[in-house]
C-alpha cells in the first residue's frame, strides 16, 4: 500500500488494509521521513462530528501516519548514538516476500540509548530497524551513492535475541556481492502502539459505541431512557455509596444505572478536576460493577503507573468487604475475579497488587492442579493419613530405626543389635499432632490459593459450602488432639480402627469423639473430592496457556493500559458489557477506539480532566490537524453531559483560588478538610513561605544546557536548592513526614535542580524531595510544591510555558504550600495567564521580592555571574594588561559582557566596544553591580 493510496483525503469510504501499517511506513523513502512537511498539504483538520462510521476512522489514518514519520525523524537524528549490532547472516524466507531471518552479533553498542539510558536494548517485535552497510554519524550519511539503506521490521524472534525475523522495506539481494561486506543492523523506535491503533482503525468489528460518539446531541433519546430506568435506579441502596459526597454519588449511580438499558448504548463523562476524589469515585464504581452487579467490565487507561493504582485501590475495597469473615483463614478475599494484564516491570508490580497479576495468578494455580502440589495430591495425603496413621507411624519408626543405625556403622561404632522399644521416639500422639498439623496446614494453603485465585463463576456456593464445613471439621478435630486428657496408647489404639468403623456404642466417652471427629473428616474430604472430580474446570489438567485464557475468559473485571486491550481482541473471550476509561483526557481518539470496538461493549465510562495535559503528540503537522484531541474533550467541547465532582479534597483554599476562578468558573468547592486551621501548615517562618506565594526572581537569566533545546535558569535553580535546605533544616528531628515536590516546564532546569541538589536528600525516612517536568508530576501529590517557571528576558516571550493545561497541573500539585518561583517582568508580559497569576498575587498580597528572604538573597549573587571568577577576569584583563589605563564604565561594562560569553561559550553575536549601553541586559547589570564598577 503506497501513501498515495489515501489520497490526502479523510472523506473516502475506502480504507486501506488493516496489516498494512508497514507497507504504508516502508513505502516512504528516506528523504520523505527527512522531510517535516511531507503530509502537510495531505492531512485535513479532524473534524469535531462525523457524518459516517468510515469518515470517522479515516479522519485519524493520515495523521497517524505523520505521528509515525515524525518518530522515526527523531531517531534519526540522534543515529549516532542508536543501538547497533553487526549481522551475521542475512537468509531469505522460502516463497515470502521481503521476509528474512537476521542473526546478529548480541553485543549491541550504544545498548541503552534506546530508552534514554533506563534500560539495555533489546530486540522485540514491533522494532523498526535500518539495515545499512556503514556506521552512520548522521541520517544524511546513508544517502551517498552506493550505500545500502533498508528499513526492517521485527516479527519475532528466538529466546535469546539473536536471531530475527524481519521484514524489509525492499527486495534485499541476499546473493549479491554486496553482502559481502559488513552489515549493521540500526535501531530506531518501536512502532507496535502504532500498529495497534492503525489496526483499531481497520477493524470495524463492535460498533455500538462508535456510532454513538460520531455525533452528539444531548437531548435524543436520552431522557427517555433514563426516565425507563429511574424505577429501577431507587434499588441502590445507600451503602453501596457510602463515603462519596453529593456529586461523586451522583456520578456512581447515574452510570450503574445504564445496566438497566438494554436498548441503548451509552457513554457517561465523569469530569475530575484536580484533588476531587476521582480515584475514589472510580474505584466504588467499579466495586459496585463487580459486587453488585456481578457486571463483566474492561478499565482501561493511558499508563501503566494509572492502571495500577486504580486497580489497588479496588482490591484495597475487595479486601475490606471481607473483614470480618468467619472462615477467612481457608477463602481469604477470593480475587479470581479481578485480573491485571500487561508487562511485569512496566506495571512495576508491587506486592500490594501481585496476587491480581496474571502471571502470578498463572503461577499460583499451577501448583494447585500439578500432580505433587496440586488438590489432588493434597485431598489423598489427608486422606491416606487419616485412614492409616497408625501404619504411618510404625513406618515412621522404622525409618528411624535405619537412620541410627546408619549413623552408627558410619561413626565406626561396632553394629549391635539395636532394640526399637528402646529407642526415644516421639510418641504416637506427637506424630499425630504433627503431622496432621502439618497435612491440614498444606491442605488450606492449597485450596485457599485456589480459591483465591479462581474466577468466581467457576465456583458454585454448594462446593464453597462443602470446603468451609471440612476448614471446621479439621479445626475440630485439630483440637480435640491437642486436649491434655488424650494418652498416646489409648489413641494408638482407637485409631487402629477403620474410619468407616461403627463406634456408637461408645459415644458417650470423650475419647471416641475423637473417632467420629476423625470419620466426619474423612467423610467430607471424599465429599469435596467427587465434586471437586465433577467439576468442569477443576477435574482437567491445566497448563499455564489453558489457565491463562481461563483467566482472561471469565474474570468480572479486566485491568491493562489502553494499548494492551488490543490483546482482548484476540482468541475467544467472554464479552465485556462495560468498559471504563480512567484518564480518559490524556488518550489520543484514535487509541480509544481500541477498547471501544471490543465484543460486547454497551456502556462506557470516560473519566478525566481536559484542563489538564493532554496526550503526547511529537508531529506538529498532526497536532494541528487535532490529532491530540481525546475523546473526553471533544464529546465536551460538543456539549455532552458531563457529571463534575465539584469539591476539591487536595489543596489549601489559598492554593485552590487561582486554579478554580481560572479554569473551572469558580464551579469547585474547597472540602471541609482543607479549610480547617490545622490543615494550614507553617513548614518556614515568614509570610513569603505561607500556603500560597510567588516570589520574584529579579537577576536570573533562561538559557540552554550546553546547547541543547531546553532551558535552564541557574538562579532560580540556585534559589530552589536554598529552599529546599532551609526546608530539611527545618525539619531534621520533627519525626513527621515532609514531601516536597520540584516542578518545572523544562527539562534543562529539571536536571540542573537535580544536579544541585544531588543525592543529599535521598534515603532520609521522612523526607523526600522529588524534582521532575510538569508531565512527570500529572496525577501526583506533595505537602509543598516548588514552580521554577525559568523564564526570564525582556520580550516577555514564554513559549509553551503559556499552554493553560500545563499551567493547571503545575499549580494543582499541591497540598499544604505552593511556591512560585519566576521573573514578575517576563511573566506580566507575557500576555498569558500568568500575568494574570502575577496580579492576583498582588491583588491577595502574596507577592514577595526573593531578596526579602536574607539566605535567597544571598543565593542568588553566587549563580548571577560566579561573582568572583568574573571579578577575577576582569581584574587579568584589564589591570594586568594595561596598567596605566584608565577604563570607562561603558568600556568595563563591555569587557565584563565579552569575557563572561567567552566563559559561557555563549554564540550570541553581539558587538564588543560599540558604545551602545542599551546592549547590557539586566543580568550584566547585577553582575557588574556585584564588581563594585557600578
Amino acid at each position: 500500500m503506497m501513501i498515495s493510496d489515501f489520497n490526502g483525503s479523510t472523506k473516502k469510504t475506502a480504507v486501506p488494509d488493516a496489516n498494512g501499517l508497514y507497507d504504508a511506513v516502508f513505502s516512504l523513502s528516506l528523504k520523505n521521513i527527512l522531510d517535516e512537511n511531507f503530509f502537510k498539504d495531505k492531512i485535513e483538520k479532524i473534524p469535531e462530528s462525523f457524518g459516517s462510521v468510515e469518515q470517522y476512522f479515516g479522519s485519524f489514518v493520515l495523521p497517524l501516519l505523520e505521528e509515525t514519520r515524525s518518530e522515526l525523524y527523531s531517531a534519526l537524528e540522534t543515529i549516532s548514538t542508536a543501538p547497533i549490532t553487526t549481522v551475521v547472516s542475512l537468509k531469505s524466507k522460502k516463497y515470502k516476500v521481503r521476509l528474512y531471518d537476521v542473526v546478529v552479533d548480541n553485543r549491541w553498542q550504544n545498548k541503552s540509548s534506546s530508552n534514554h539510558g533506563k534500560e539495555p536494548y533489546e530486540s522485540f517485535p514491533g522494532d523498526i530497524l535500518i539495515l545499512t552497510d556503514t556506521k552512520p554519524e548522521t541520517a544524511t550519511d546513508l544517502l551517498k551513492v552506493g550505500r545500502m539503506c533498508t528499513f526492517v521490521s521485527v516479527l519475532s524472534k528466538n529466546e535469546i535475541g539473536t536471531t530475527l525475523k524481519v521484514k524489509a522495506s525492499k527486495d534485499i539481494p541476499v546473493d549479491d556481492d554486496s553482502l559481502k561486506k559488513s552489515l549493521f543492523l540500526i535501531f530506531l523506535t518501536n512502532v507496535t502502539p502504532i500498529k495497534r491503533i492503525f489496526h483499531s482503525l481497520h477493524m470495524s468489528k463492535n460498533l455500538k459505541i462508535v456510532k454513538e460518539i460520531l455525533f452528539t446531541d444531548p437531548g435524543v433519546d436520552k431522557r427517555n431512557c433514563e426516565l425507563g430506568c429511574v424505577q429501577k435506579n431507587k434499588l441502590f441502596a445507600p451503602c453501596l455509596l457510602s463515603g462519596l459526597n453529593d456529586s461523586q454519588a451522583k456520578a456512581v449511580s447515574t452510570c450503574l444505572s445504564r445496566m438497566h438499558c438494554n436498548h441503548k448504548s451509552s457513554v457517561d463523562l465523569i469530569w475530575g478536576p484536580p484533588g476531587t476524589g476521582k480515584t475514589k469515585t472510580v474505584s466504588i464504581l467499579l466495586f459496585n460493577l463487580l459486587k453488585v452487579m456481578k457486571c463483566r467490565t474492561l478499565v482501561c487507561a493511558p499508563t501503566n503507573v494509572a492502571i495500577t493504582e486504580v486497580a489497588s485501590r479496588v482490591l484495597k475495597l475487595v479486601k475490606e468487604s471481607f473483614e470480618g469473615d468467619a472462615v477467612r483463614d481457608i477463602l481469604s478475599c477470593p480475587s479470581g475475579d479481578i485480573l491485571l494484564v500487561g508487562n511485569k516491570e512496566r506495571l512495576k508490580i508491587g506486592a500490594e497488587i501481585e496476587e491480581i497479576f496474571i502471571d502470578h495468578r498463572v503461577k499460583r494455580l499451577q501448583e494447585c492442579f500439578g500432580q505433587q502440589t496440586g488438590w489432588k495430591h493434597h485431598l489423598d495425603s489427608m486422606k491416606a493419613f487419616l485412614e492409616g496413621c497408625v501404619s504411618h507411624y510404625h513406618i515412621f519408626l522404622q525409618n528411624e530405626l535405619k537412620k541410627k543405625e546408619e549413623m552408627s556403622n558410619v561413626n565406626g561404632i561396632k553394629k549391635k543389635k539395636i532394640d526399637g522399644s528402646k529407642l526415644e521416639n516421639k510418641s504416637f500422639l506427637e506424630f499425630v499432632r504433627e503431622s496432621f498439623k502439618s497435612s491440614k496446614t498444606s491442605l488450606k494453603k492449597c485450596l485457599s490459593v485456589l480459591f483465591r485465585h479462581i474466577p468466581g463463576n467457576y465456583i458454585s456456593g454448594n462446593i464453597l459450602q462443602k470446603v468451609k464445613s471440612l476448614s471446621i471439621l479439621l479445626d475440630s478435630f485439630e483440637a480435640l488432639l491437642l486436649k491434655d486428657n488424650v494418652a498416646s496408647k489409648e489413641l494408638e489404639v482407637l485409631f487402629s480402627h477403620s474410619v468407616i468403623d461403627d463406634l456408637s456404642q461408645s459415644s458417650m466417652n470423650e475419647k471416641y469423639l475423637l473417632h467420629k471427629k476423625r470419620s466426619e473428616c474423612h467423610s467430607a474430604l471424599n465429599i469435596l473430592q467427587n465434586s471437586f472430580h465433577q467439576h468442569d474446570i477443576l477435574k482437567k489438567k491445566m497448563g499455564k496457556k489453558s489457565l491463562e485464557d481461563m483467566c482472561l475468559q471469565k474474570a468480572s473485571l479486566i485491568f491493562c493500559t489502553v494499548s494492551s486491550s488490543y490483546k482482548l481482541h484476540s482468541g475467544k473471550m467472554e464479552p465485556f458489557k462495560f468498559l471504563v476509561i480512567d484518564e480518559a483526557a490524556q488518550l489520543k481518539e484514535s487509541e480509544t477506539t481500541i477498547p471501544l470496538q471490543l465484543p460486547g461493549v454497551q456502556h462506557a465510562v470516560l473519566i478525566g480532566d481536559e484542563n489538564q495535559l493532554p496526550a503526547m503528540v511529537k508531529s506538529s503537522v498532526s497536532d494541528k490537524a487535532g490529532f491530540g484531541r481525546s475523546l473526553f474533550e471533544r464529546l465536551s467541547s460538543l456539549g455532552h453531559t458531563k457529571h463534575l465532582l465539584n469539591t476539591q479534597y487536595r489543596m489549601h483554599p489559598s492554593i485552590s483560588s487561582f486554579p478554580n476562578s481560572n479554569f473551572y468558573r469558580d464551579q469547585i468547592s474547597d472540602g471541609p478538610n482543607v479549610k480547617k486551621g490545622s490543615y494550614r501548615k507553617n513548614f518556614l517562618p515568614g509570610q513569603m513561605f505561607g500556603p500560597y506565594s510567588f516570589i520574584n526572581i529579579v537577576g536570573g537569566k533562561e538559557d540552554h544546557e550546553n546547547a541543547g533545546c531546553s532551558l535552564r535558569n541557574m538562579v532560580e535553580a540556585s534559589a530552589v536548592v536554598i529552599i529546599v535546605q532551609k526546608l530539611y533544616k527545618a525539619w531534621n528531628g520533627s519525626k513527621k513526614k515532609l514531601s516536597i515536590g520540584v516542578v518545572s516546564p523544562y527539562n534543562g532546569q529539571v536536571v540542573a535542580i537535580q544536579q544541585k541538589l544531588g543525592r543529599k536528600y535521598e534515603n532520609r525516612d521522612g523526607f523526600s524531595v522529588r524534582v521532575k517536568s510538569v508531565d512527570g508530576f500529572q496525577g501526583s501529590e506533595e505537602d509543598i510544591i516548588i514552580i521554577s517557571t525559568v523564564r526570564s528576558n525582556n520580550g516577555g516571550s514564554i513559549g509553551f510555558l503559556s499552554k493553560l493545561q500545563r499551567v493547571n497541573v503545575a499549580l494543582t500539585r499541591a497540598r499544604h504550600c505552593l511556591w512560585i518561583l519566576g521573573n514578575e517582568r517576563t511573566l506580566t508580559r507575557s500576555n498569558s495567564v500568568w500575568g494574570s497569576l502575577v496580579r492576583d498575587a498582588k491583588y491577595r498580597r502574596c507577592f514577595f521580592n526573593a531578596d526579602e528572604d536574607k539566605d535567597l538573597a544571598r543565593a542568588m549573587a553566587a549563580p548571577r555571574s560566579n561573582v568572583h571568577e568574573d571579578k577575577d577576569l576582569a581584574t587579568r584583563a584589564i589591570v594586568a594588561p594595561k596598567r596605566n589605563v584608565a577604563y570607562s564604565k561603558a568600556d568595563v561594562e563591555k569587557l565584563c559582557f565579552q569575557l563572561m560569553a567567552e566563559r559561557n561559550g555563549s554564540t550570541r553575536k553581539k558587538p564588543v566596544f560599540s558604545g551602545d549601553e542599551s546592549l547590557l541586559d539586566e543580568e550584566l547589570r547585577q553582575r557588574l553591580a556585584a564588581l563594585n564598577f557600578m
